[in-house]
């Protein structure tokens, strides 16, 4: 039977991945655990839909961290520019 996985299973499948396993192991273990889906259309409807979740969840993780390091930056530039006018205050 073919399968997409939803989940990593250590020595099967990674998630997203496209497969075909045994009927015995995908009825009796990976679609009861849901860990896989049949990869027939409504499980590959689901899946691409997953995906895309999982895209929009990742974008806007990767924005929300590129912001924290801006602004981490941006603070370090002007605890150094302070730093550096005390110094200046200092030999004069």
């Amino acid at each position: 039977m073919k399968v997409i996985f939803l989940k990593d299973v250590k020595g099967t499948g990674r998630k997203f991945e496209e497969r075909q396993v045994s009927d015995g192991y995908a009825i009796n273990f990976l679609i009861p655990n849901k860990l896989a889906v049949v990869a027939d259309g409504p499980g590959l409807a689901a899946v691409r839909q997953l995906k895309a979740q999982e895209e929009k969840y990742r974008e806007a993780e990767d924005k929300r961290i590129q912001e924290k390091q801006a602004k981490r930056e941006e603070k370090r530039r002007e605890k150094e520019e302070a730093l550096e006018k005390l110094r200046r205050e200092e030999r004069s």
